[in-house]
């Protein structure tokens, strides 16, 4: 008897739940060509896609019931394949209408773990793995005495987000009592999900692992360090850069991501992992079993080959992941990823693609932003003007390449 993702000889129909990775649709094309697509997500981003794309909208795709049920009428319609859900916002919902509706891939018990901040640390710690001191509450009526509980400093933000919005770190009583008192506090009081306080952690450095499961190992697991801690930089020139493999911290990080994915029990993606580096050791921030924002995924790929976004997709739609370890470098330089500061406004002026292409060890230059644009006022950690790839002779050289991308940069804004 077939089950329903059976296809035959028909074409595979797959469903993409997502909020802004308008890229996902294209990286969809190319790894299955012939492939019936449809996608759910907000109108707000709506003008981030082609007229070609078949949008289904919701008010939130945080919202199972309202996914599930545009999800239904897109069944009715024809049998549903696949499921891909490539942001961090669509994790849940993937992973809701994949349990639902009885489809392959990462089912919602897996994908709340690596998504819901609070299950996820609660996992971590249960497997013992090193995750800040933390407590969970339902509103931010309860912040003052997690607070006080866990001890000043601490980082404030919701069990479900994405990057570093809505997330604040606060350094004493008075501070969080200035923000429950401003306008910056409302995406916290509307959040449709629990919150989470969580001691700040003084940091060393902050570093990322992306990586390969397939069939419940890791197969493959690139470290990177960041420039500097991400929480509240965004008009700052930041990214991050591949660590040589003989970096003590290589086989420290990929051997909590190991231990991470077995905790939270993934057998098939791509992960995206953040740790924090202390005088005490390391200590795991948070995962994600997507592919990472900004030039991560690019990067990864000019330093080894391997196409985190084309593992994605393979692996959404059944098929193995294709990466066996160990990969080695294809190029023996430092790969760093750099993402151009940015500030809201209309766009006066910025730095051209050329321009910047004259810095030393430049090896690529993507502008998403030209002048006569208006930049948002909704910013996160990966929000960016551009990307800007450097291909360095030694670590030690990336922080002074950046310091010449800093001198060689303009962005001129006018309020909107």
């Amino acid at each position: 008897m077939s089950g329903p993702h059976d296809t035959g000889a028909r074409a595979p129909r797959v469903l993409v739940v997502n909020s802004g990775k308008a890229e996902a649709v294209d990286r969809l094309r190319a790894a299955a060509p012939d492939a019936g697509i449809d996608v759910i997500t907000e109108r707000a981003y709506a003008p981030m896609y082609t007229p070609d794309v078949r949008l289904h909208f919701v008010e939130d795709i945080a919202d199972l019931t309202a996914v599930r049920r545009v999800a239904l009428d897109l069944w009715a319609r024809g049998p549903v394949d696949h499921v891909v859900a490539p942001s961090e916002r669509s994790l849940p919902a993937g992973g809701y209408l994949r349990s639902f509706l009885g489809l392959p891939g990462i089912g919602f018990e897996t994908a709340n773990r690596f998504s819901n901040k609070a299950v996820m640390k609660a996992a971590l710690g249960a497997a013992g793995l090193p995750v800040a001191p933390h407590r969970v509450i339902a509103s931010l009526d309860g912040a003052p005495a997690a607070a006080a509980e866990l001890g000043w400093p601490v980082v404030l933000k919701p069990a479900l987000g994405t990057g570093s919005m809505n997330t604040f770190a606060l350094a004493s009583p008075s501070a969080l009592e200035a923000l429950l008192g401003s306008p910056e506090a409302e995406g916290l009081r509307r959040a449709s999900c629990p919150l989470l306080v969580e001691r700040f952690v003084e940091m060393e450095g902050e570093y990322h692992c992306d990586g390969v499961v397939s069939d419940g190992e890791v197969a493959f697991a690139a470290v990177q360090r960041y420039f500097m801690p991400l929480l509240g930089q965004t008009d700052a020139f930041t990214g991050s850069y591949l660590l040589p493999e003989d970096d003590p911290a290589v086989s420290a990080v990929r051997a909590l991501h190991r231990a991470t994915v077995t905790a939270l029990g993934l057998t098939d993606g791509v992960t995206h992992m953040e740790v924090f580096g202390t005088e005490e050791g390391f200590v795991i921030g948070e995962i994600s079993c997507r592919p990472a924002g900004g030039g991560i995924v690019d990067a990864v790929r000019m330093k080894y080959g391997v196409d985190l976004w084309r593992v994605f997709m393979d692996t959404s739609l059944g098929r193995p992941a294709g990466v066996r370890g160990p990969v080695a470098p294809l190029r023996e330089e430092v790969i760093a990823n750099c993402d151009l500061p940015v500030r809201p406004g209309r766009v006066l002026r910025v730095s051209t693609a050329e321009e910047l292409s004259r810095v030393p060890d430049v090896i690529e230059v993507r502008m998403t932003t030209r002048t006569g644009d208006t930049i948002g006022r909704r910013l996160h950690s990966a929000s960016t003007t551009g990307l800007v790839f450097l291909a360095t002779a030694e670590p030690s050289l990336v922080a002074k390449r950046v310091e010449d991308l800093a001198r060689a940069y303009v962005l001129e804004v006018a309020p909107d």
